[in-house]
Formats: C-alpha cells, structure tokens, sequence
C-alpha cells in the first residue's frame, strides 16, 4: 500500500485519535514494512544459494488448509 493510500485509511479509520498518535502509528508501519523487505531479501537470497528448505510437511498442511477453506 503506498503512502497515500494508508494515509487516507488512517485518516477514515482512526481520525478521532490526536495527531501524535497518528504519528506514531505512521512510524511504526513504516518500520514494519522495512523490516518485510529485509526478511524477503534475505529469504530470496537462501533461495538463489539453496539454503532455503521448506519441509514437505508444512507445504502438504498448508495446502490442505487451503483446499478445506476454498471448497
């Protein structure tokens, strides 16, 4: 979601709170979405490596998961 987007959401959804806890609320999402890039980084690079290794078992539930949800 870019930056204008979330602005307006924060503005509709949380409008009644004061302006320094919007504020807040803003730093904090933008420290998360940091924090996603770096885990995808460094996930596609154990990937490129082949250090990266799902185990079956959790690939098998999720997609069974998947299937029960979305019958």
């Amino acid at each position: 979601m870019d930056e204008k987007k979330l602005k307006k959401l924060i503005e509709e959804k949380l409008g009644h709170l004061k302006e320094e806890d919007i504020k807040k609320i803003e730093k904090y999402l933008s420290e998360e979405k940091k924090l996603r890039r770096q885990k995808i980084e460094k996930i596609k690079e154990m990937i490129e490596k082949g250090q990266y290794n799902v185990p079956p078992e959790k690939v098998a539930e999720k997609i069974l998961e998947y299937l029960k949800k979305n019958r």
